[in-house]
């Protein structure tokens, strides 16, 4: 018989090619996958997260659920699997599931956030999990163009080309950009650029926040940032961010 469960996962990514198994290389959903085999005592094991994080990409809130042929409390099963997971793959919620949840289809809205610090140099404790955008920018137009976001959008302009999706329409509901003063842990002053939607294409929030950076640098014009919000190809607006800054941080249901 299986079982189902729904999880609460949080991980480093950078040492990951990402959620999604794949052919080669360590992913975060292969290390999942080959825990359950070693708790269930079965091959028998599926898991399905609500978002496919890309390499490097890190989660506080992703949501997996996963079936197993192995009856076993939610609390066991994520004591279990921290047991079994590498020390950058955490569980830090386990609840009985059933067949009829689908993570990715059921989200209201996923939250994602950009940190990155502003320097010449990069600190020395923000490496691998803070990026660094080392010029001088203007915040408040940066702000502009994250109240511009808000609203139903086709981005085709910011997305991975390659990747197969049905529509490049999607819903942001709330964007802006955060300052965090320097923490009792040393981390560095930084920025947070906060994004709410309804989906997410791949690489699209690093794609927008590359635009954002070349907005605040008066690189391209708000009216070009908002004219590029629609089904018109134009050229790139900026870099994709780099994959360290970026943290899934909670899945709404």
């Amino acid at each position: 018989m299986i079982h189902h469960y729904r999880l609460l996962l949080q991980y480093k990514g950078t040492h990951y090619r990402g959620w999604q198994v794949q052919p080669e290389g360590l992913t975060v959903q292969g290390e999942l996958n080959r825990s359950l085999r070693a708790i269930s005592k079965s091959s028998n094991v599926k898991s399905m997260g609500a978002g496919r994080t890309d390499a490097g990409v890190h989660a506080l809130g992703q949501v997996a659920k996963v079936s197993i042929e192995l009856a076993i409390s939610a609390d066991g099963l994520m004591r279990a699997l921290n047991a079994h997971l590498p020390e950058d793959v955490r569980v830090l919620a386990s609840e009985l599931s059933d067949d009829h949840f689908v993570p990715t289809v059921h989200a209201i809205s996923k939250e994602y956030q950009y940190r990155f610090t502003l320097n010449r140099e990069s600190g020395a404790l923000q490496t691998e999990l803070i990026a660094n955008y080392p010029f001088a920018v203007d915040i408040s137009r940066m702000r502009e163009a994250c109240s511009a976001l808000v609203g139903v959008y086709d981005f085709s302009n910011f997305y991975c080309e390659g990747t197969d999706v049905a529509h490049k329409v999607r819903e942001i509901f709330e964007c802006e950009i955060i300052e965090v003063s320097r923490d009792q842990w040393m981390l560095p002053a930084h920025y947070i650029f906060r994004i709410v939607g309804s989906g997410f294409l791949k690489q699209m929030v690093r794609l927008l926040v590359g635009a954002v950076w070349n907005v605040g640098r008066g690189k391209i014009s708000i009216s070009e940032f908002q004219a590029a919000l629609s089904p018109k190809r134009v050229p790139r607006l900026g870099p994709v961010a780099p994959a360290c800054g970026l943290y899934m941080v909670r899945v709404n249901y």
